[in-house]
């Protein structure tokens, strides 16, 4: 039976994103019921995914619809959503499931327009282009005191963020010295898995590659801070 320090995080990341096989599956939902840790992830990547690809449309409704419902309503909701709901097809593939809603709500306050959250999960260097000229047109207009912006990585988008691979190792740096409120995050997990597979990662300078995307997305959310759509940009 794999448990949490066997699975890689590529693995869970294709399992919420459902291409995995069957058996793979399988694998994944079992460590589930045994290792509160697995269970923990898939949520964390299931719960930061969904509110990804929504972008955020209609979330601050859909928790004022839910803070308005009656006690005993919420109280039954809040234990069906703490049970773990595994069911398959015939064909034995992954119909869905359901996170406890173990951790605060993600959305705590109002989306801050002068904190911008931009997530890069992909190497296309087009891709990056368009995301520095985003953070840096952003950046150099007249704003409040405080204003940030940052680029978190993971996956593919993390090769796009490393010394002597990155097209844009020179704009990263000169971006990080113009502007003192843009920063770079690689992840950890992404950057711990090439390692695992005996690829030398060394991250660009002013690059924090401390933490998990997932943690730091739903941190920053948590925060305010407005998600902009990577794929919505322009250039893209």
């Amino acid at each position: 039976m794999q448990s949490h320090s066997d699975l890689e995080q590529l693995t869970l990341n294709a399992f919420v994103d459902r291409q995995l096989d069957p058996e793979q599956e399988r694998s994944v939902l079992a460590a589930m019921e045994i290792d509160p840790a697995v269970y923990e992830e898939v949520c964390q990547l299931r719960r930061a995914k969904d509110w990804m690809r929504s972008g955020f449309a209609d979330a601050r409704s859909r928790h004022a619809r839910a803070s308005a419902m009656p006690r005993r309503r919420r109280f039954g909701l809040s234990i069906a959503a703490s049970l773990l709901a595994l069911t398959f097809a015939t064909g034995g593939g992954l119909i869905g499931y359901i996170c406890g809603e173990r951790q605060a709500p993600i959305l705590a306050r109002q989306d801050d327009p002068q904190h911008i959250l931009l997530h890069l999960d992909e190497s296309a260097p087009a891709t990056f282009a368009a995301v520095l000229d985003y953070a840096e047109a952003f950046l150099a207009e007249p704003r409040p005191r405080g204003a940030e912006v940052e680029v978190v990585a993971n996956a593919g988008g993390v090769d796009l963020l490393r010394a002597g691979g990155s097209p844009y190792e020179e704009r990263v740096r000169s971006l990080s010295r113009r502007y003192q409120n843009l920063h770079f995050i690689a992840c950890a997990n992404a950057i711990r898995n090439l390692r695992r597979l005996g690829v030398q990662v060394t991250v660009l300078d002013n690059v924090n590659a401390g933490e998990t995307a997932v943690d730091h997305i739903v941190r920053r959310l948590r925060d305010g801070w407005s998600y902009v759509k990577v794929s919505d940009l322009p250039g893209i």
